[in-house]
């Protein structure tokens, strides 16, 4: 295996992991919990979401299907600003948004190939190549998905269910990956 198509199966499946972290979230959060804020000017999971969404779409859509050759990764339909408008979108909706904003995600990083990783798009007229454009939004979606997970856990507060190792169970989540 080539270091390219290592780099490409890797960021996959933590991507995918990225995601799961963010269904966990989502998963545990009250349906009147959805436009709530921790303070002013904070954003709610609604808010979180529908840019996540929004931004997803923009920057890959035009690469769902494959890399295209002077791609654009913000779409002129986006309406970035209005992604950071509380809604009245029900979780239903929600959910789908950020459903579909994945998909998008997940296709074009699914359809790329090893050969696409040095070639360049652009994100808002700045070049980048196929590689940084990836690495730049894993950093942004892990960056949201933890604001999220912060958010959610403090609304839930002591009924929040940890998404990774709990409090007091690290040995034994070793002594168990270990075969001990």
């Amino acid at each position: 295996m080539t270091l390219a198509e290592h780099y490409l199966s890797d960021v996959r499946e933590r991507m995918r992991g990225v995601k799961a972290l963010g269904d966990g979230a989502l998963a545990q959060l009250a349906e009147a919990d959805w436009h709530t804020v921790l303070s002013a000017g904070g954003n709610s999971a609604a808010v979180i979401v529908q840019h996540l969404a929004g931004n997803m779409h923009s920057r890959w859509g035009a690469l769902q299907h494959g890399f295209t050759a002077q791609a654009e990764g913000e779409s002129a339909a986006r309406n970035r600003d209005a992604e950071f408008e509380e809604g009245h979108r029900s979780p239903a909706e929600l959910r789908q948004l950020w459903e579909d904003g994945w998909e998008v995600f997940f296709d074009a990083l699914g359809s790329f190939v090893p050969d696409d990783l040095l070639r360049e798009l652009t994100i808002r007229g700045e070049t980048h190549t196929v590689l940084q454009a990836i690495q730049r939004q894993v950093a942004h979606y892990s960056g949201h998905v933890y604001q999220l997970i912060f958010l959610v856990k403090a609304l839930r507060g002591a009924d929040w269910q940890t998404l990774s190792i709990p409090r007091g169970g690290s040995a034994a989540f070793n002594a168990e990956k270990m075969g001990r």
